[in-house]
This record gives structure tokens, C-alpha cells and sequence, in this order.
């Protein structure tokens, strides 16, 4: 991943695999994938921990990135893997590409498609604040508005 001022970009040919995730509160469908034909779907606890167990068994030496939706798991997911120096987007659900008339949705298809598009440069991460930040974001003392947060009676009026 490269940053020039507030700009990243996600460039795979620097990971030599790539992990998506389709996480609910308990559990999580993986796929990882590789630049060659390599695929591997399994369902793990949703647990950080046993993910980077697994990745460090199966992938030892190798830069593996990560990918999953946003959604009400949160971010605590993506704050334990990049504590453990791995690239973890977060993405928005409406920026995965999707086929026209592919109706059939289950986890794992959904985990594949992450992998697939993160391998393939296809997705871009949203920005995640630190957790530092995010509760004061929750309760809208932060807002792009010089003044501090805008009444909605002034917006509306």
C-alpha cells in the first residue's frame, strides 16, 4: 500500500495472498486466494485470533491481505489485523462489484467475491478512523461544518 498525502492505493502484485472475509457475529466464511489458481473457502468463529492463527499455519513468510464489508460487526476486526501488521480493508457493500442477474448469495460466494476483487485491484477501502476518534464521530461532535455540528432546522430552513 502506497500513501501520497491522503491518498492510498491498494497495489496487489506487493501480497502474495489475499483473504476475504464475510463476517456475521458469530462466525466468518474465508477464501483466500493467491496470483495463480490457488482458492481455499472455509468458515472460521469469528475470532482475529484463530484468523491469524490459521494465516501464520498456512501462509508463514507470505504478505496476505484482507477485505470484508462494512457492517454492524464493526471494526474491531480490521483494528487486531492491521495491529498484527496485515493490510486490512474495510469496504463499503455497494462498491463490490456485483454480476447483473446473479441472484444465488450465500457467505462463501460472498468471501470469494471479496478475494477475487481484492486480488484483482477491483475494491477500495473506506477510511476507518482510529478507535480513538470513533465514539466522538458517534455522537456528531465531529462534522465537516466549520461552526461544529449543523442544526437540521438551519439546513432545512
Amino acid at each position: 500500500m502506497t500513501t501520497t498525502g491522503q491518498v492510498s492505493t491498494f497495489i496487489p502484485r506487493d501480497y502474495d495472498a489475499f483473504a476475504g472475509l464475510d463476517v456475521d457475529k458469530r462466525s466468518m466464511a474465508v477464501t483466500f486466494a493467491d496470483h495463480g489458481a490457488m482458492q481455499k473457502s472455509l468458515k472460521l468463529p469469528y475470532s482475529a485470533r484463530e484468523l491469524l492463527n490459521y494465516t501464520g499455519k498456512h501462509f508463514p513468510g507470505q504478505r496476505v491481505a484482507f477485505v470484508y464489508e462494512a457492517g454492524p460487526t464493526g471494526f474491531g476486526l480490521h483494528d487486531e489485523l492491521t495491529a498484527a501488521s496485515h493490510l486490512c480493508l474495510v469496504v463499503s457493500p455497494s462498491m463490490v462489484p456485483r454480476a447483473p442477474r446473479n441472484k444465488v448469495k450465500t457467505n462463501r460466494l460472498d468471501s470469494k467475491k471479496l478475494a477475487e476483487g481484492l486480488r484483482g485491484g477491483q475494491l477500495r477501502g473506506i477510511h476507518v478512523l482510529p478507535p480513538s476518534y470513533r465514539g466522538v464521530a458517534a455522537s456528531g461532535a465531529i462534522s465537516g461544518h466549520p461552526g461544529g455540528p449543523i442544526d437540521r432546522y438551519q439546513v432545512a430552513h
